[in-house]
């Protein structure tokens, strides 16, 4: 099997293991296993690279929650910690959950809109914000899969931007947990099940599918060959 085949192959099993996993359990084991899954389809660039190869023009579109407005704007006076989530856990959908400051008494907003946005925009867009700093999905990405993987793994070390984001998650956000869970595990959850249940990726899986079982040959542009 060429290149661009084994690509293929590799990104459709790693979906289809999202699929099997449900991406909707807290479970340490079951969180390692989605965010190495998720980094390798979302930050590794491999479905982009599958879109590509199959010709399928632009980029893999994520249908998700939006963080609301209210926290984004929020300077870090009124939100310790926001997400935007989307996950369902148990049969209830996660979303829009927030921790306030002390002595800060506000109504909830509205749960925020879902979207359909192209895969960079996604993963560059805020998934969280920890007292008015927002971080972005691909951050995120990063360090939950990092964190599952070593432990005790120091953030300190990385002074880029995203470096800066992961050691804000892995102190102040390690702060706010549902049910002795991080609450960035949910949004990894959250981005975890956005990917599988996104009609353009449900397309892009079941185009590869056939491709794989017809046994033709790919464009091999996502090899750069």
């Amino acid at each position: 099997m060429d290149p661009a085949s084994d690509l293929l192959k590799s990104v459709i099993e790693d979906v289809n293991s999202l699929k099997t996993l449900g991406s909707d359990s807290t479970e340490p084991e079951a969180l390692k296993s989605v965010s190495q899954l998720v980094f390798r389809l979302l930050v590794a660039g491999d479905l982009q690279k599958a879109q590509t190869s199959m010709r399928m023009p632009k980029s893999p579109q994520i249908k998700g929650f939006s963080l609301h407005p209210a926290y984004v704007s929020d300077p870090g006076r009124n939100y310790a910690f926001a997400l935007a989530g989307g996950a369902i856990i148990n049969g209830s959908r996660l979303c829009g959950i927030n921790r306030v400051k002390d002595e800060i008494n506000l109504t909830p907003p509205n749960v925020p809109k879902i979207a359909t946005i192209p895969l960079v925009k996604y993963l560059d867009s805020p998934g969280v914000m920890i007292n008015g700093v927002p971080v972005n999905r691909r951050a995120l990405i990063k360090y939950v899969t990092t964190k599952l993987d070593d432990l005790d793994f120091d953030f300190i070390a990385d002074e880029s931007h995203d470096g800066r984001l992961q050691l804000l998650l892995d102190s102040e956000g390690a702060r706010h947990c549902l049910n002795d869970v991080p609450l960035a595990y949910y949004e990894l959850l959250s981005i975890g099940q956005a990917l599988i249940t996104s009609p353009n990726i449900i397309r892009l899986s079941r185009r590869i599918e056939k491709f794989l079982n017809q046994g033709a040959q790919p464009t091999a542009a996502a090899t750069g060959e």
